[in-house]
């Protein structure tokens, strides 16, 4: 059973910008989480009977982006925020990873990446 999604009120979520964080992700109907770095360069607030979902705008850690994307606060099982940016890769190699992120996908296997 999934943890309930992650609650972010305005100064919890505005504190985030500007920072390097590893997110783990997941998305209803889906047992699978991912874990991602990213740095958060902004965040959209809720706001009730206008706009009910708030998210963080985010460049992903590799920068192989060249806008901000998305990540929705209810897709967000855990967030941690990374003081030293190289920890990020460093803790990224030492998760267990599924047979298909490694490399090792047998023919007509698909994953989430």
């Amino acid at each position: 059973m999934s943890k309930p999604a992650l609650v972010f009120d305005p100064v919890t979520a505005i504190g985030f910008i500007g920072q390097t964080v590893l997110v783990e992700l997941r998305w209803d109907g889906d047992d699978e989480m991912l874990w991602r770095c990213y740095h958060i360069v902004g965040v959209v607030l809720p706001v009730p009977g206008v706009f009910e979902d708030g998210y963080f705008l985010i460049m992903p850690f590799d920068c192989s982006e060249d806008l901000p994307l998305e990540v929705y606060f209810d897709s967000i099982n855990a967030i941690q925020i990374i003081r030293d940016r190289h920890v990020g890769s460093k803790v990224l190699d030492r998760l267990p990873l599924p047979q298909v992120l490694q490399g090792h996908a047998k023919e007509g296997e698909c994953s989430h990446a």
